[in-house]
């Protein structure tokens, strides 16, 4: 992948929003502050870009400078003639047979035809909501609940990180969204330190967002002059924003909504959440200790911002040792099938206080080493 500062990669450099970030976080004493272990290259590598520090890598990479498996993985899978693509596809059910074996997908084209791929194995990747989803519509005579849903679970801890941001007004131009968007880090405060009202830790990135989005997320359904002197700041606004480790809970899950269903008639995904109380204090703590931070460099006002609707979908397939308390074993192997594997965040057990996509791959790498000696071994 080209992670930065592994396999003697160098670090990103800091933009005008990282230097301020810094710059208040040292004045805080943090120590462990930098650009971040980011999957954008920093050099050319692997006959792609570096990355050109023109900034909104969240309307995706102009260079090909940041990772993406649409195109690095795939391309180089697709030339090997291993693997074929079908997409416009919609997967919509699980088959097995009279073993309990999977057999294969159904799955819809394009043009809502309706196809069945056999398979050895199957694994899904829908992440925390998709992939409950097909297993709950995969339900059968043998699985009424779903399949790999003996334990009850899937479906079940849905998590999407403890979030907020804070933006800074300064006296001068910042000029935030010029650069990568998100390489730079805190990461002192992930520690475990009950001491501070909260379990878990958290850390902070710099982080800024488009003028339109800005003006969406700064103070939803703010009005007047208070929020447009806000956004006429835009260019003197240095941003973070906060991610940290959400408490798994039962409750919080994706269930099957029976009387809302898509074109092909399977009922649609239910997604319930609620804060944690510890995740409560712990938001307002990293709000305070992040308004700190800009005060630190001289801000002329602080603007702590509320989560967004949604961050990193996590969990709802989880990761156990014991078949009766999750859905996956510790190679997302699902502990009730055999050949039906999950490869995505939705084994996650906690979201820790990281970005979940280095992991999701790490597992994703050692699953696929894991299912080809299965399946060399004719176990699988």
């Amino acid at each position: 992948m080209g992670v930065t500062r592994t396999n003697g990669i160098p670090g990103l450099p800091g933009n005008n929003n990282y230097k301020v970030f810094e710059a208040g976080a040292k004045k805080l004493g943090y120590k462990n502050v930098h650009t971040g272990n980011m999957a954008i290259n920093s050099e050319p590598r692997d006959g792609r870009a570096a990355c050109q520090q023109v900034g909104f890598c969240f309307q995706g990479c102009k260079f090909g400078a940041k990772w993406s498996t649409a195109y690095t993985e795939i391309p180089q899978g697709e030339v090997t003639g291993n693997l074929e693509v079908r997409e416009h596809a919609q997967a919509l059910k699980v088959e097995h047979d009279a073993a309990g074996k999977v057999t294969g997908v159904l799955y819809a084209d394009k043009d809502g035809n309706q196809h069945f791929q056999k398979a050895r194995i199957v694994a899904i990747a829908g992440n925390s909501i998709e992939s409950p989803r097909l297993l709950l519509n995969s339900a059968s005579s043998m699985f009424p609940d779903g399949l790999a849903n003996s334990s009850g679970q899937v479906g079940r801890n849905y998590m999407r990180h403890m979030t907020a941001s804070v933006y800074a007004a300064f006296d001068k131009p910042v000029r935030m969204w010029r650069g990568t968007t998100m390489a730079g880090i805190v990461s002192d405060e992930a520690r475990h330190d009950p001491s501070r009202g909260f379990v878990g830790g958290f850390e902070l990135e710099t982080l800024s967002l488009g003028l339109p989005f800005m003006a969406a997320f700064l103070n939803p359904g703010a009005w007047g002059r208070e929020f447009t002197s806000a956004l006429d700041s835009y260019e003197n606004m240095a941003g973070m924003w906060i991610v940290g480790e959400d408490m798994p809970q039962e409750t919080n899950r994706v269930t099957l909504n029976h009387d809302v269903k898509d074109q092909y008639g399977l009922p649609a995904p239910n997604v319930h959440f609620d804060d944690h109380p510890n995740d409560t204090a712990m938001r307002n703590y990293a709000w305070q200790r992040g308004r700190e931070l800009y005060d630190a460099v001289g801000a002329t006002k602080t603007y702590p911002t509320p989560p967004y609707p949604s961050t990193h979908n996590l969990g709802t397939n989880r990761m156990s040792a014991k078949a009766r308390d999750g859905v996956v074993n510790k190679w997302g192997q699902t502990h009730d099938i055999d050949n039906l594997f999950i490869s995505d965040g939705s084994q996650f057990t906690t979201g820790a206080a990281e970005n979940p996509t280095l992991t999701i791959v790490a597992l994703a790498i050692r699953q696929a080493d894991f299912i080809a000696e299965q399946m060399n071994a004719g176990v699988i």
